[in-house]
C-alpha cells in the first residue's frame, strides 16, 4: 500500500474536502523545517536526515519519507508512506500532526482529510 500526506493549513472547522470553500487560501504553517524534524526526532529518534530535506522513518511495517523544504517557515510538507502496517503510519502521522498543531490531506481517505480511525 502506498499513499501520500500533504500537511498545510486547513480550515479547522471543515470535515472533508468538499467542504473547502473555493474562496479559502491557506496560511503559512506555524513553524519551520527545524520544528518538523524535532518534532519527527522525538517520535522516532533513529529518524534518518542525512538529506535535509527527506527524512526517512520506519514505523511497525511501514516506510516513510518525509519531504520537508529546508525554510524557516513552510507553506506544506508531505509524508510519503508505503508498507502494509497502516496502523503503525497512522499512529505516527497523527503524533506529528498533534505535535505540530496542524491537519492534513490524506488522497487514500473518503474525505480528502486525514483521521487518525
Amino acid at each position: 500500500m502506498s499513499r501520500d500526506i500533504i500537511v498545510q493549513d486547513i480550515p479547522p472547522t471543515v470535515r472533508s474536502v468538499a467542504e473547502i470553500p473555493d474562496s479559502w487560501r491557506p496560511a503559512p504553517l506555524p513553524f519551520g523545517h527545524a520544528e518538523v524534524v524535532a518534532a519527527v526526532r522525538e517520535l522516532v529518534p533513529s529518524a534518518d536526515f542525512t538529506d535535509r530535506t527527506w527524512g526517512h522513518v520506519l514505523v511497525g511495517g511501514a516506510d516513510i519519507e518525509i519531504n520537508v523544504p529546508d525554510r524557516p517557515q513552510l507553506d506544506y510538507f508531505a509524508l510519503h508512506i508505503r508498507g502494509a502496517d497502516d496502523d503503525a503510519a497512522n499512529r505516527f502521522v497523527a503524533q506529528l500532526l498533534q505535535r505540530l498543531g496542524v491537519r492534513a490531506f490524506d488522497v487514500a481517505s473518503d474525505t480528502g482529510i486525514f483521521t487518525a480511525s
